[in-house]
């Protein structure tokens, strides 16, 4: 089988550690050799396995193996020459020592660094499961890849030919010419497997992405937001998970707003599905209890599959206009207001059982064009944008 790439995200606390634990724990029982893979300085994934002592790499059974990766340990391995050379930059105008480390422990760089880890687990695993970090600064780090490679690597590249060819002029201006051939030289490499990375995350038939949440207004609203900036970077969002859902709450408010959220994530993501995990009481801690949530979760199912493929929306320019068209799910039957309101449009629909709100991130294209009109056409959404000039 083709390797498949499973990335775990949402906002803090919502349980993705702990979901990315149990779906690791299911597919070694399905006989697939897994990597779970956590970035998390804090190490909380260990936890749910009953695993006291924290080591990079961690065999959890015959199938699992657990790895924890600490950015700043990998970044100072595997590119030694572009740290020091960093370093040795900041000591040379007065910077103490100690603070020319954490200047040179650049965050986007050093978390890259740390993902770079799955080029290497994917060549030897079934499956890759990557626990991640809160959703914001996890997004930033997967798109990193897509941002710099494709100018930045012929600038470093261009460059280090330059560095060969004048080592005597580099040398007296940036100190030993052998020290900055070498440290561009990992530069370009670390650009080099940062495209690789970016064609694996891109592809969607091996990465997907599933976005987890709680039935709380906040947390749905940043899954909704963390889908739509997938879709922009072209990252395939096959899966939505609500965690802890109060099941048959007695408090009718309670009940009326946790149906209303999670009505609301569920049309804002149509026709991604999503799956829904009840609030389980006890702590879920050890293998027998990571497998009874992974039923609950996925049932007879195979978490590997891939849910489903393709975009929620699709933007089209005619003339001065942008028309942004989302497929909606059954039962819609008006549009009844927008509301924009910053970097997202809040969408009131009407629907058979009622009102339903539908939140819509909006890519940078559209968000300093004006929303003119909304209209239902053929079990889709169309929004009218003007142009700004």
């Amino acid at each position: 089988m083709a390797p498949r790439l499973l990335i775990y995200t949402g906002k803090g606390g919502v349980g993705k550690s702990v979901i990315s634990a149990a779906t690791a724990v299911k597919l070694s029982d399905m006989r697939y050799n897994v990597a779970l893979l956590s970035t998390d300085p804090a190490h909380t994934i260990a936890h749910y396995f009953g695993i006291k002592e924290i080591k990079e790499e961690i065999k959890v059974s015959e199938r699992l193996v657990l790895f924890h990766v600490d950015p700043m340990s990998e970044l100072m391995k595997k590119f030694r020459a572009m740290s020091e050379y960093a370093i040795d930059w900041f000591k040379k105008y007065g910077i103490d020592e100690a603070l020319a480390y954490e200047l040179a422990m650049l965050p986007m760089v050093t978390e890259a660094v740390g993902l770079l880890k799955i080029l290497d687990l994917i060549e030897k695993f079934d499956i890759v499961i990557v626990d991640t970090i809160p959703s914001a600064e996890a997004l930033r780090l997967l798109y990193l890849p897509m941002i710099v490679t494709s100018v930045h690597k012929k600038l470093i590249k261009l460059s280090l030919t330059t560095a060969r060819t004048a080592s005597r002029v580099l040398s007296l201006i940036l100190g030993s010419a052998s020290k900055v051939g070498k440290a561009m030289e990992e530069e370009y490499l670390f650009f080099e497997e940062s495209s690789k990375l970016t064609q694996l995350l891109t592809n969607i038939d091996i990465t997907s992405v599933r976005v987890i949440a709680n039935p709380d207004l906040s947390s749905i609203d940043e899954a909704v937001k963390t889908v739509g900036l997938a879709q922009v970077f072209n990252l395939n969002v096959d899966l939505g998970i609500v965690n802890k859902v109060i099941p048959n709450p007695q408090d009718e408010d309670t009940r009326r707003l946790q149906e209303e959220y999670i009505n609301r994530f569920i049309t804002s993501i149509y026709p991604i599905p999503v799956k829904k995990i009840p609030q389980l009481g006890l702590e879920v801690r050890g293998l027998d209890k990571l497998r009874k949530m992974a039923e609950t979760l996925y049932g007879d199912e195979d978490p590997s599959k891939v849910y489903y493929k393709g975009k929620i929306m699709e933007i089209k320019e005619i003339g001065d206009k942008y028309m942004l068209i989302m497929r909606l799910p059954p039962g819609i039957t008006d549009c009844l207001d927008i509301v924009h309101h910053g970097d997202e449009l809040l969408i009131q629909l009407k629907s058979e059982r009622g009102l339903v709100e539908k939140i819509l991130p909006l890519p940078t294209l559209l968000r300093t064009a004006r929303p003119e009109s909304a209209y239902l056409e053929k079990g889709t959404l169309v929004i009218e944008f003007r142009k700004t000039t």
